[in-house]
């Protein structure tokens, strides 16, 4: 006994026999239908495509030869690394800051001290 093709198999095979019935018989009306100047036009423009299209794809398969080597490159390269970011927090200015209110008078820790007003540097690396 003979297996069944499965739905989708012959679903395909209906689609693309009724595409190319398609495509014939608008090539037969389109081709009678058109005149001499404009079918040499659409031949024209349809070989210019069918020959572009191989180059099209040639291109692309380099470029993206091109775009894994890149890709590998960089893996194999190390990561580059950052110099030490040093940071320098300004001193605060006179009279800025968290004010005393009269609430705050009799706790002495209430109200964090001024800062100095004299910046002080550290060089590194030199002689004292």
């Amino acid at each position: 006994m003979e297996e069944r093709e499965s739905l989708g198999t012959r679903l395909k095979r209906f689609l693309i026999w009724f595409g190319a019935l398609s495509v014939l018989t608008a090539g037969v009306v389109v081709t009678q239908r058109l005149s001499d100047d404009a079918l040499a036009l659409l031949v024209g423009l349809s070989v210019g495509v069918a020959v572009m299209a191989p180059s099209l794809l040639l291109l692309w398969m380099l470029w993206r030869r091109q775009e894994t080597r890149l890709q590998e490159r960089a893996s194999a390269m190390p990561a580059p690394t950052s110099p030490p970011v040093v940071v320098i927090a300004p001193s605060m200015l006179p009279g800025y800051g968290q004010q005393r209110s009269l609430a705050w008078d009799n706790d002495a820790n209430a109200a964090w001290a001024m800062a100095p007003a004299e910046r002080k540097f550290t060089i590194v690396g030199s002689e004292p």
